[in-house]
Formats: C-alpha cells, sequence, structure tokens
C-alpha cells in the first residue's frame, strides 16, 4: 500500500501494482486507513496506570514494565492470544515468543475457531489445510462454484477475480440461502435451505458420477476409497435432495454439468459453510 503524505497527513492511498493483488485494494485498505491514521482516540503512545490513572510513557520505560511483569509469571500462568489480522510474521514471531521466552504452549489463534473445519476438512481430503491455487489463478477459471461465501463483502479483492473470470466467460454457480451480490452476475443460484450443503454438493456428486462425468484417470492415479465415496452417493438422488435442500433438481443437475464439463472449475467457500455443526463434513 502507497501512502500520500500532505503536510504529515495522509491524503491519497493506492496499491502496489507489483504486489499480489496487482493494485488492488479492499474498501478499508483504499478509503479507511487515514481514518484510523488520524481518529482523534488513536493512542500515539504507550500508556502506564500510575494512582489509578493512565498516563503517557516512553516506549523503553512501557516494554521494560511488560517484560519485567511477564517474568514474574510460571510457564502455567500464562496465555497468548495472536489474531488473522496480523501478518505471517507478525503471528510465528508471538509464537515464537511464547515457547521459547515466555516456555509455555498456552497459545491460541482466532483461526482454530473459524477454520479449524477447513483445516481438518482439506488435510483429510488433499493432505494440507490451505487453499490450492493462487488468488490470481481465479479469473481464469472456466467454473466457478461459490459455496457459502458473500465474497465481494468479505473479501472483495476475491470477489473481483470472480468478477474477471465471469466477464472472460466463465460460468458462476452461487449455492446460498441468502441472494448476495454474485448473483447479480451467477448463471444458476442454488437457494437450498441454510444447514443442507451437505445434500446439495452429495445430490451434485451423484449426477456427476451416474452420468460418467467424473475424470476417471486422475481418480485412478490420485485418489482413495472411491468405491466407498461411490457407496455414500446412494442415498441421495435428486428426489431425496430436492426435498431436503429445497433446490429443484433439473437446477441440481443443471448446477453438477456445468461444474463438471467447464474446466479447469474452482471452488470458493467461507465461513458460511465450516461454522455449522456439518463444518468439518462440508
Amino acid at each position: 500500500v502507497y501512502l500520500g503524505i500532505r503536510n504529515g497527513r495522509v491524503t491519497s492511498i493506492r496499491g502496489n501494482r507489483d504486489g499480489v493483488n496487482k493494485g488492488s485494494l479492499c474498501v478499508k485498505g483504499r478509503f479507511g486507513i487515514a481514518e484510523f491514521i488520524h481518529h482523534p482516540e488513536r493512542l500515539t503512545s504507550p500508556l502506564i496506570k500510575q494512582n489509578g490513572e493512565l498516563t503517557p510513557a516512553t516506549w523503553d520505560e512501557a516494554l521494560d514494565l511488560v517484560a519485567t511483569k511477564l517474568a514474574n509469571y510460571s510457564r502455567d500462568e500464562v496465555a497468548v492470544v495472536s489474531s488473522a489480522k496480523c501478518t505471517n510474521e507478525d503471528n510465528y514471531v508471538i509464537q515464537k515468543f511464547a515457547r521459547t521466552v515466555l516456555k509455555t504452549n498456552n497459545i491460541d489463534h482466532c483461526a482454530r475457531l473459524c477454520h479449524a473445519p477447513t483445516v481438518a476438512g482439506l488435510a483429510q481430503s488433499f493432505g494440507s489445510g490451505a487453499m490450492t491455487n493462487s488468488i490470481n489463478e481465479i479469473s481464469n477459471a472456466a467454473c466457478i462454484l461459490a459455496i457459502g461465501t458473500n465474497t465481494t463483502s468479505a473479501h472483495p479483492v476475491i470477489g473481483l477475480q470472480v468478477k474477471k473470470a465471469v466477464h472472460n466467460g466463465a460460468k458462476l454457480v452461487v449455492a446460498n440461502p441468502r441472494q448476495i451480490d454474485l448473483c447479480r452476475i451467477a448463471h444458476l443460484w442454488l437457494r437450498h435451505r441454510p444447514g443442507t450443503d451437505v445434500a446439495l454438493l452429495m445430490g451434485m456428486m451423484r449426477v456427476i458420477v451416474d452420468e460418467g462425468l467424473v475424470d476417471l484417470a486422475f481418480i485412478k492415479e490420485r485418489c482413495e476409497d472411491f468405491d466407498a465415496f461411490k457407496e455414500s452417493l446412494k442415498g441421495f438422488d435428486l428426489d431425496t435432495v430436492e426435498d431436503i435442500t429445497g433446490v429443484p433438481k433439473d437446477k441440481i443437475a443443471e448446477a453438477a454439468r456445468m461444474y463438471a464439463t467447464n474446466k479447469p472449475a474452482s471452488i470458493l467457500y467461507a465461513m458460511g459453510i465450516t461454522q455449522h455443526s456439518h463444518g468439518t463434513d462440508n
């Protein structure tokens, strides 16, 4: 992010075109930073409580005080909580600080709750709890299935990549109980009942398997337990899935064929399907 400065104040903000987002910024990055920096309630120096009042202090005074206080606790008396709003590097340093300096394994992070189902599900499916492709590859997809994600609102830079893909001719399938912004450009909107994601996805997979749209060469080389997977689809015929999800079966079949016959295809999901009782199953 490049900041334009005039007389000590931020007057403009723009993205770095050589960075991963190619100059794109979300609304907070482009318009929010200056308000935070120059907000009258922003703390600009450390505060130490003396006689019940918070008074300004130097950084050396504040760091010495915190270090002295922390040194008086045993490893079982202290815990550290980190945040996804920090960079990966900051999170690495804080866990290193907890384990090697404070000698404690009592360290937590907000993503343990919100994306624990993601890590568990991806590790089981792919061997690693991470996305399989880069953000910039999304715009090259021939088909995108977006489920449990309000992408343009929560991840606007990725939402821009989805819009680019559609502009380039990609098919977009949105599965969401809500009518989100992406529905305006979607080729199909599957408005399933909240909590019926598993049934919807199983129904789509049943169509792909029954109609022979699977990539058998890939499955033979890369996958395990495919026969057990096929067996698990038996209870998800389209009549049953329509009854559970509320989505017409012809729409489910159309979405499955659209996803299976346009390559490369991409799946985008977020906490709209992970923070459920069946989040890992999703």
